[in-house]
Formats: structure tokens, C-alpha cells, sequence
């Protein structure tokens, strides 16, 4: 099990360091200091163990989101803004992780493989967004707010922030990005966010 954890951590290093085309065996034997059978042993290929790391990624994010979700003690505005708090968490916001996930992007058009674990439109997470906003739509009674169109524009505007952040890792301020969002649940969930904050 051990191995198995070197070998996804150097094979992440590689990514970050080299790109996916440029992570060869050879350099994930030598960041590991395993030998190249190892890989082949816990991952049948060198292509396993990319998806490994893939794998991983999409873990440590959805285990965030989903914790607040089925967390009975935050009410439906609660959950969104500690998802939305999640989403720029150094845990997974990271110059390493998002580079990481970046590079496997720019590969999952080839590799179908791949896109399960970085697809920007996760089914789970539109699906609990849409909950939450449905279910704020209900409380506050907004009958002209469209819980589907507000979802896609969150998500979208997440999808952007992220963008950003790995274009200016080294200027991008997450209570601006966290206060951005809010600024937009507010224009149509006035009654649940008039007072939140990045530090409310």
C-alpha cells in the first residue's frame, strides 16, 4: 500500500513538473525511488497510474463537497456557501493540484479514460447546486429565479475562478473569488445572502 501511495505521489510530481507527455517511467522511477516493475506490479501500466492520480484528485475534491452536503446540521444556504469555501480550500486549490488537473484536461478529449474524473459538468455536483438552489428558491419563495440556469452560472463561474487561479496563482485572492460568487447568489437569493461575506 505504501508503494502503491509513492508511486501516485511521484507520478503527480512528474505531471506537475513535466506535463503528462513528458511523465515517462523513467522519471516516475526516479521521483519514486522504486524500480519500474513496481509499477507494472500495483498498476498493470504506466497508463493506470496516471489515471490513479486522476482518480485521486477527483476523490480528495468530491470528499469535500460531499461532506457538507450530507451534513444535517447546515441548512440549504449554509451548504452552499461551505461548498462554494470548499471550492477554493488550498487542499484542493493548489498551484501543484490544479496544474495537475489542468494537464489532464488538456488530455481527456484523446483519453476517454481520463474524463470521468475531470469533467467540469460532474453530474453529482450539479445535482446537489440544484438541490440547494431549488430548495432556496422554495423557502424564499423567487418565482422568477430558474434554479437550472443558476446553477450553470455558478458552476460556470467556478469553472472560472479556477481557470484564473491557475493563470495568476500568485495574485488570485480566494475571500475576492468566494465574495464574487456571493454577489451573484445575492442578486437572486437576496433574502438568503444579503449579509454573507467572505469573513460572514
Amino acid at each position: 500500500m505504501q508503494n502503491r501511495k509513492q508511486l501516485i505521489q511521484a507520478a503527480a510530481d512528474a505531471i506537475y513538473t513535466f506535463g503528462i507527455r513528458g511523465t515517462t517511467s523513467a522519471r516516475i522511477q526516479e521521483l519514486s525511488g522504486l524500480s519500474r516493475g513496481m509499477v507494472n506490479l500495483h498498476f498493470g501500466s504506466k497508463e493506470n497510474l496516471l489515471l490513479a492520480v486522476a482518480e485521486e484528485l477527483a476523490a480528495r475534491y468530491a470528499g469535500q463537497w460531499k461532506a457538507i452536503a450530507n451534513n444535517p446540521e447546515l441548512d440549504a444556504a449554509e451548504k452552499l456557501i461551505s461548498i462554494i469555501k470548499a471550492d477554493f480550500d488550498p487542499l484542493v486549490l493548489n498551484a501543484r493540484d490544479v496544474a495537475i488537473w489542468f494537464s489532464f484536461r488538456a488530455e481527456a478529449l484523446s483519453n476517454p479514460h481520463i474524463f470521468p474524473f475531470i469533467d467540469s459538468r460532474d453530474k453529482g455536483f450539479r445535482a446537489v447546486i440544484l438541490e440547494l438552489l431549488e430548495q432556496l428558491k422554495s423557502e424564499g419563495e423567487y418565482e422568477d429565479v430558474d434554479a437550472k440556469l443558476a446553477t450553470d452560472a455558478l458552476t460556470a463561474m467556478l469553472e472560472g475562478l479556477w481557470t484564473d487561479y491557475h493563470l495568476h496563482s500568485d495574485t488570485f485572492i480566494p475571500d475576492e473569488a468566494l465574495n464574487l460568487c456571493l454577489f451573484v447568489l445575492r442578486s437572486m437569493f437576496p433574502a438568503h445572502f444579503s449579509t454573507q461575506s467572505a469573513h460572514g
